[in-house]
């Protein structure tokens, strides 16, 4: 994964080997992510416990938010599989937005704001996990994303 140290998105995928870190909660961010291959597990730590908020997969997007309100990650996202993601630079997705109407980015000011809402209450409530079984971690599942997390955040 050199080519994510030059700080340059790329059009061509990038593989992150089931259990790795992809971006983790309350770090700011550099990419929106694309996912062309495998599933991807956005999760949300609260001290030592997690909760499993979406399951992402082929043609899914991540870190939406946090890359259009420029705040840090609110989720960590885990490669639940082997799983093959294309980066899309912040700067690329602001510059698009900023050279659009003045109106665009208010649009998506506002998603920003009801997507959040959204997360929110399908967190406080435990709607994920109901609604979507594979969202249910193991012990072990839980363990090896708190060891990953650690790793992760000890890099720097």
């Amino acid at each position: 994964m050199s080519n994510l140290s030059a700080g340059k998105g790329t059009d061509a995928p990038i593989l992150f080997k089931a259990g790795t870190v992809i971006f983790a909660q309350g770090k700011p961010s550099k990419y929106l992510y694309l996912v062309k291959r495998g599933e991807v597990r956005l999760i949300k730590f609260k001290g030592q416990n997690l909760s499993a908020i979406q399951l992402c997969g082929e043609r899914d997007i991540l870190n939406e938010v946090a890359i259009l309100t420029n705040k840090p990650n609110e989720l960590t996202a885990i490669a639940k599989t082997d799983v093959e993601l294309v980066l899309v630079d912040q700067k690329d997705v602001l510059s698009v937005i900023n050279s659009s109407p003045s109106w665009i980015p208010e649009i998506f000011e506002t998603l920003c704001e009801r997507l959040k809402h959204t997360q929110d209450m399908i967190e406080e409530h435990n709607l994920a996990t109901e609604k979507d079984p594979r969202l249910v971690m193991s012990k072990d599942e839980e363990k090896k994303y708190i060891q990953a997390l650690a790793d992760f955040n000890s890099q720097g």
